[in-house]
């Protein structure tokens, strides 16, 4: 087990309530999610009631009621998009549907007689719900007025068990012994596609058969489907060898591209801000992870999850969290040291204000995690939503030009608290500033322009990968800009800044105001006016005269005719120091050098 956090202590991840707090209301109720409408569902006896998760709700009250009837206990739940019908499976042989404005009632079991292994709802032309079977897939549509369902064809695979993603549409069967040889679908908007089988192992080889003998058994505890940068992942958690395997999903190929090491048998996967979030459970401690990232490693080293406060008054966290808070706990062994209290109160100026602890075993059976984000307590009837705290990250990653290339592909809107931009010109500042080496430099000034001409890109287009069909999720990734540093931006706020104060010296800026136009010319940016102008300032002062026409840029052959005028003004200024002329002329050229930049 892992001590909690001290209060104020920094924290990569927290948890954040959202509000929905029923642990007065439902002591004994079983507490349910239902991906596809993203509501919670509290199954107490026969009766189902409905509540939201949505930050906007303002009350606790339920959305629906609803009575299935009497019968076997509830086993699995499902809503329907449109949020007019419940699904109820209380065995593997049917399914009852309830009508919840009518409260009407039908019956459904499978065409093919065998055992319901799961059922979703979706959105396709024609298809509007799925149920999966030992025989692969049936699709269904519904009948109007939602009196019942239409048999619409199937997808005949053998199947030993399945999962199901709602973000991503994708849907996952397994076969083979062991269930390692793996079959998806995924339910686009006005088919069900087939995608490429492969097989869990060393490498996502399709030459394998799904006949051949396993090596491990794997169940769907053990994976996940993982949306991230609209990219589509099979995660294994490959619990004997303790690695992460990610694969990703083509239209045509399913291929292994990143494998990551863990240090639990015990772990949940979660997934904020295209930031992969591996929970180590018994220790209660978070690796974050970003498949664009250069390394196949963590961002920063793991810390232990904490809880999120509104306000520093709040105490509004689980009993079971406060239980993880008393003095006996903090002797346990192995726990993970953090900062001092001064230190990292110190550091966490801009950061998400924590509690003074987080959970120290959320491998506890009463802890769920749901996708993309959601951890429920069902024991207290809670539910919380992971964050990554950016500045946090920002304050203890010590690789500068891997920080500045993550904190480049995050959404300000979804980290209200750090202001995102100005830790960007911090970042390059603060290089400069300390007068970092020319390879860390151009590391640096690399990850600026890529994210900068990666901003101003189009979109993926679709034959790059499966992206999602779920309009919310594509949206929502389109909707939201990066924080990217545009070539202004460096130039007023960074090298010009460094030049007016003399914060550093002539020769480091020059070579990094070279490095940084090379970093630009290499993703085919502009260079504004006023950096080309700089430069040749720099190489004045640096006594470097032959180097203006260098600096000078062409078009066609014909010098650009402000930064040409400017050029010749600078030299004639150079020339009024060496060169004993009267005070007139020289003020001329000084009015002249400052009409110049006046039109420029």
């Amino acid at each position: 087990m892992t001590a909690p956090a001290a209060a104020g202590a920094l924290a990569h991840v927290c948890m954040r309530a959202t509000g929905l707090d029923l642990s007065h209301d439902k002591p004994s109720a079983r507490m349910r999610y239902d991906e596809g409408t993203g509501i919670i569902l509290f199954t107490e006896g026969q009766q189902v009631q409905a509540y939201s998760t949505s930050p906007s709700a303002t009350t606790q009250q339920p959305l629906w009621v609803a009575s299935p009837g009497e019968g076997d206990p509830i086993a699995s739940l499902s809503v329907s998009l449109d949020g007019a019908i419940l699904a109820v499976q209380r065995g593997t042989a049917f399914l009852q549907f309830v009508h919840l404005k009518s409260s009407k009632l039908f019956v459904q079991g499978p065409k093919s007689r065998t055992r319901i292994l799961s059922f979703f709802w979706c959105p396709s032309e024609g298809c509007d719900f799925v149920m999966a079977t030992g025989q692969g897939l049936e699709l269904y549509q519904r009948l109007p007025q939602g009196q019942g369902l239409r048999y619409k064809g199937s997808r005949k695979h053998p199947t030993t068990w399945c999962t199901y993603s709602h973000e991503s549409r994708i849907v996952l069967l397994a076969t083979g012994q062991g269930g390692l040889w793996l079959q998806a679908y995924q339910v686009t908007n006005d088919a069900v596609l087939k995608l490429p089988p492969f097989q869990l192992g060393p490498s996502a080889s399709q030459q394998a058969s799904p006949k051949s003998g396993p090596s491990q058994r794997v169940s769907p505890q053990d994976i996940r489907i993982l949306t991230i940068y609209c990219r589509i992942y099979c995660a294994h958690i490959d619990h004997p060898h303790k690695r992460l395997v990610l694969y990703r999903f083509f239209k045509d190929a399913v291929v292994l591209q990143h494998t990551y090491e863990i240090y639990s048998r015990s772990i949940e996967l979660s997934v904020h801000d295209n930031v992969l979030l591996v929970h180590h459970l018994d220790s209660s401690t978070v690796l974050l992870l970003d498949v664009r990232a250069r390394t196949n490693g963590p961002i920063v080293g793991p810390l232990p999850l904490a809880i999120a406060l509104e306000n520093q008054d709040d105490q509004s966290v689980p009993a079971s969290i406060h239980a993880s808070m008393r003095e006996d706990h903090l002797e346990r062994e192995g726990r993970v040291e953090v900062a001092s209290s001064s230190s990292a109160a110190a550091s966490t100026s801009g950061s998400i204000s924590t509690a003074s602890g987080g959970p120290d075993h959320l491998d506890s059976c009463h802890w769920s995690f749901q996708p993309p984000n959601l951890i429920l307590d069902t024991q207290a009837c809670k539910v919380w939503r992971c964050e990554v705290d950016i500045a946090a990250v920002g304050r203890t990653c010590t690789d500068w030009p891997l920080l500045l290339a993550i904190l480049q592909r995050r959404h300000p809107l979804l980290h209200p608290t750090c202001d995102i931009k100005a830790l960007l010109l911090a970042i390059v500042k603060g290089a400069l500033l300390e007068q970092l080496n020319m390879c860390t430099v151009k590391q640096i000034f690399d990850a600026c322009a890529l994210g900068y001409a990666e901003a101003c890109a189009a979109p993926p287009s679709p034959h790059q990968g499966i992206i999602p069909s779920s309009p919310e999720s594509r949206g929502r990734a389109l909707r939201l800009a990066a924080p990217a540093l545009a070539p202004q931006e460096v130039e007023l706020k960074v090298l010009r800044w460094l030049h007016e104060e003399e914060a550093t010296g002539v020769q480091y800026l020059e070579a990094a105001i070279a490095q940084y136009l090379a970093s630009c010319s290499w993703q085919g940016i502009a260079v504004p006016a006023g950096l080309r102008l700089l430069s040749i300032d720099v190489a004045l002062l640096r006594g470097h005269k032959h180097q203006v026409s260098c600096l000078t840029p062409c078009s066609s052959g014909h010098p650009c005719l402000q930064v040409f005028m400017y050029a010749c003004v600078r030299v004639c200024v150079c020339m009024c120091v060496y060169v004993s002329v009267s005070s007139s002329f020289h003020a001329r050229v000084r009015a002249s050098l400052h009409l110049i930049t006046s039109l420029i």
